[in-house]
């Protein structure tokens, strides 16, 4: 028979279930058999007998229990619950907190979401025997904050693999503060290390900061503090400063860096800004942990406002930019650009805009240069259309240019006047017959004939430049194949070029372009121009991509004439196991690699490893990681085997 029972304890209802009860008057002691259950507010408790003690309010479960409290669950074979205290002592239990299972011979429940475990091991593989898992003799874990973990052992396989007198890892989902896992490391250049000892604050919704520090044995002490902020839809952004005392021969040198971004709109005004300054030449290349900063040898701020009105619109630009290897810098204050809405007037658009440019630079010496231009282009365009058969464009324009430079007291300008045309037509082509599968091929031909012609109008203390005429031509190829009523694009071959009159050698160089869409996985690109007069090609660069999704295999390969440079990548899947990438850029001139990057990783169940190679320039680097995969925080890096197998 199934009994329930409800007591009112302290106004709190007590609900008991079970198929059979026993009441032990003397004791005050409630026993519940055969699917037991107890429910008291937020906390459940299931199993095969429970026995309530009324007066001291102390659950006892045996025989396997399962304990719920909101959405926390903890198994086990035995508990002893304070239901008053929330608190308990529980053994042989499993139960899942944020991003894994902690599993332990002894735990105890203390008050909160704190859990207090002695030799038990936490694990991110659902399975009975977990591939890998890390025991500790005491654990800590603070619900939705962070484990603690003494004399802490990762096995794998139940191979002991590596040791670590006490370690801490994050279990938080979502923003909280508290402290970040640090990393500690060795390597030949830094000595030993301990990075990214940090705090991180969640001062509100849309403001955090991490405050940290790196120990470096050999280079000193570095600082620092990185603040995001987010308000949506009105401001972003974050900045991140750095500060160290590095060791050196002489004493102790004081280097920085500032670095961030900053988005905002405010009143229709858009303003985007960003920099990155830092103390001396070398702080790239012995802080930078991207690999594509170690050739970084400039520092920069940029400042961009922006806003549409009625009329059209205007942004303003200021940059500045420093070479720390030369110490020359250049700079615009400011580059503005005033931009008014486009106007149809009787089928004629017309489009204007002006800008303003004051450049400062100054070379290495010190000695600064100030120019100053001003730009302003008019210009309309009609097209027309006759019978859809014939297309016609012409395009007119003025542009306007002045300006003033250093070292000279003359103001230098000119107004041009350009004007084009063009007309242009579509042949179709069908093919009358059928191969294999091929149901039809089309050619569709475009030929394009024009004229161009600019002369000098206004000239301000320069010279007159002389009046330019070209006759233009092109013709453009599509090709097409029809397969099961669907049309697929092969390629498009296009031809082009200009012939002047006037000039000793009327014929421009005729570019050749084309391009085989992505068919079959392959796709591909080729340009070049040849010349009349030399009889040769002056410049080739072609593209090549294929993709084979089954395997995730993707290869892309250019190569650039006469610059004999060759760009190649390769990526895939090696077996289910194993992916792969590579690419490199080979400079065949003069006969070097200018970069190199490979990567292997490993899928571990639970678990990824990946080995990578790079090489740019002069530098070239291998680094090693396993992390896991539901925490990535948790990892073994070859900085860290290093700490405690160091080679120099």
């Amino acid at each position: 028979m199934l009994f329930f029972l409800f007591l009112e304890v302290d106004t709190t209802r007590i609900i008991f279930k079970g198929k059979f009860l026993i009441y032990v008057a003397d004791s005050n002691k409630v026993i519940l058999f055969d699917s037991a259950y107890v429910k008291k507010g937020n906390i459940q408790l299931y199993s095969d007998t429970i026995e309530y003690f009324t007066k001291m309010k102390i659950l006892k479960a045996k025989r396997k229990f399962k304990l719920v409290i909101d959405t926390s669950t903890i198994n086990g074979d035995s508990l002893t619950y304070l239901l008053d205290e929330q608190e308990g002592l529980a053994f042989n239990t499993k139960n899942y907190i944020q991003k894994g299972w902690l599993n332990s011979y002894e735990l105890y429940k203390l008050k909160g979401d704190t859990i207090y475990v002695k030799n038990g091991y936490f694990t991110t593989c659902n399975l009975d025997t977990p591939h890998s898992a890390f025991y500790g003799t005491e654990m800590l874990a603070i619900r939705n904050d962070m484990a603690f973990i003494k004399n802490i052992v990762l096995r794998i396989r139940g191979i002991p693999v590596l040791y670590a007198p006490f370690w801490m890892f994050p279990l938080k989902e979502n923003r909280s503060s508290g402290f970040l896992a640090p990393n500690f490391g060795f390597n030949s250049i830094d000595g030993r290390y301990i990075r990214n000892l940090a705090f991180y604050w969640a001062i509100n919704n849309y403001l955090d900061a991490t405050i940290y520090f790196d120990i470096v044995e050999r280079q000193g002490i570095r600082s620092g503090i990185n603040i995001v902020y987010n308000v949506y839809k009105k401001f972003n952004g974050n900045i991140n400063t750095n500060f160290s005392n590095d060791f050196v021969f002489q004493g102790i040198r004081r280097r920085y860096s500032i670095e961030g971004n900053h988005n905002q709109e405010s009143y229709k005004f858009r303003v985007s800004s960003r920099f990155s300054i830092v103390s001396d030449q070398s702080y790239f290349q012995d802080y930078a942990e991207n690999k594509n900063q170690w050739l970084k040898t400039e520092t920069y701020s940029y400042l961009q406002i922006s806003r549409n009105f009625f009329f059209g619109g205007f942004s303003s630009n200021f940059d500045w930019t420093k070479n720390l290897i030369t110490n020359q810098s250049n700079s615009n204050l400011p580059n503005l650009v005033i931009t008014f809405n486009s106007i149809n007037l009787y089928s004629f658009l017309i489009a204007q805009n002006l800008s303003f440019n004051q450049n400062i630079f100054i070379d290495s010496l010190g000695n600064e240069y100030r120019n100053l231009s001003f730009d302003y282009n008019f210009s309309t365009s009609r097209p027309l259309n006759i019978l859809n058969i014939l297309k016609i464009s012409n395009n007119f324009n003025l542009p306007f240019s002045i300006k003033k430079i250093s070292n000279d007291s003359l103001w230098r300008g000119n107004l041009i006047m350009n004007y084009s045309s063009s007309l242009s037509t579509t042949i179709y082509g069908r093919s009358l017959f059928q191969i294999w599968k091929i149901q039809r091929f089309y050619h569709d031909i475009t030929p394009s004939i024009g004229i161009s012609y600019s002369k000098s109008l206004l000239n301000i203390n320069t010279d007159t430049i002389s009046s330019n005429f070209n006759y233009t031509y092109s013709i453009i190829n599509q090709f097409s194949i029809k397969i099961n009523d669907k049309k697929y694009p092969i390629g498009t071959l296009s031809l082009g070029g200009s012939y002047n009159p006037k000039s000793n050698f009327p014929f421009s160089p005729l570019s050749i372009n084309l391009v085989l869409p992505k068919f079959l996985n392959i796709s591909a690109s080729f340009s070049t121009s040849y010349d009349y007069y030399t009889k040769g090609f002056s410049q080739i660069n072609g593209n090549f991509n294929y993709s084979q999704s089954i395997f995730g295999y993707n290869l892309s390969a250019s190569l650039s004439i006469p610059q004999n440079i060759l760009n190649f990548s390769i990526s895939g899947k090696l077996t289910n196991k194993w992916s792969f990438s590579y690419s490199t850029s080979r400079d065949f001139n003069l006969g070097i690699f200018q970069g190199q990057n490979l990567s292997l990783k490993r899928d571990l169940h639970e678990w990824t490893a990946e080995i990578s190679y790079s090489s740019i320039g002069i530098f070239s680097t291998y680094d090693f990681r396993i992390y896991l995969i539901a925490i990535p925080e948790i990892k073994i890096t070859k900085g860290l085997l290093n700490l405690f197998f160091p080679t120099q």
